[in-house]
């Protein structure tokens, strides 16, 4: 298993540029290593527009030879790259949840509401493939759409809406998805911005049967609250970190919408099991 940072909100490699977005290049490997039967390239979210085809240029990712992209949610940090890459990619599926396609809004200066959902020119690509329920999109890859928040204690997404009516509500987030890639004995879940809090992510995977023994865990935790600059509670941070270590067998890869200050908070009661990810970066498994 390989998986290539494509784009991220930092990059230490300079000729790499980073822009506040996700998007994750994911090489399964084949059943066998004599004729890589069953080998499946997969393109977790695209970025906020070209940078992500840019940067898998100068890494060798070949954008051409994806099978299928995914994407997590209907954010335009995540999705703003889908034309280019069905200009670049004109057959390969793209799947994302049911809801990702409808608008979904920031709400600013107390009364404001501004779109930051999918690309509209995008929004009716006869290659999407909507997701109602949780699905096995080949074998050993899952979408998993049924996430139910159990303990919705996280704060930071609490500005971000959705149309109901002819006014706006609370996001309820039915447009976020988990990808999980089993592969023998591992689990690797891809939960781009987590805005229905990991810690029930990880829940509705560990119930479904889905989450091995080792499991590597590739997210945006969205912790950090942008319209404040400040992060959650360092209380909220520590019942955070101790939610995500019940998880046994666990690491944590984490970047994008985290936030730094988070990050150091959960880093000291996580030890190993936080990692950081940037835009560049390679984890062979």
């Amino acid at each position: 298993m390989r998986i290539s940072v494509l784009v991220e909100n930092e990059s230490f490699r300079p000729e790499l540029r980073a822009e506040h977005g996700l998007s994750l290049y994911i090489e399964v490997p084949g059943s066998t290593k004599q004729d890589g039967a069953g080998r499946r390239t997969i393109l977790l979210d695209v970025g906020q527009k070209e940078l992500f085809a840019q940067n898998a240029r100068i890494m060798g990712c070949d954008l051409a030879a994806v099978d299928f992209a995914v994407l997590s949610h209907g954010h335009g940090d995540h999705a703003g790259g889908l034309p280019l890459f069905r200009a670049l990619n004109p057959d390969a599926p793209v799947y994302m949840a049911s809801a990702a396609r409808k608008p979904n809004y920031i709400r600013r200066y107390g009364i404001l509401f501004f779109d930051v959902g999918i690309p509209r020119r995008f929004a009716s690509d006869p290659g999407t493939v909507l997701l109602s329920e949780d699905t096995e999109i080949s074998p050993g890859v899952h979408a998993v759409t049924d996430i139910r928040q159990k303990s919705p204690y996280l704060t930071s997404s609490a500005n971000l809406y959705m149309r109901k009516g002819l006014w706006f509500a609370k996001d309820d987030f039915s447009h976020e998805l988990a990808l999980v890639i089993i592969s023998g004995e591992r689990s690797f879940v891809f939960s781009s911005c987590s805005h229905l809090g990991l810690h029930d992510i990880m829940a509705a995977i560990a119930e479904k049967g889905l989450l091995k023994k080792e499991s590597h865990v590739f997210a945006g935790m969205h912790l950090y609250l942008a319209m404040k600059g400040t992060s959650e509670s360092p209380e909220i941070l520590d019942r955070f970190a101790e939610a995500l270590c019940a998880f046994e067998g666990s690491t944590y890869y984490t970047g994008h919408c985290t936030g730094k200050e988070a990050f150091e908070r959960l880093k000291g009661k996580m030890g190993e099991r936080l990692r950081s990810m940037h835009c560049g970066d390679v984890f062979d498994f």
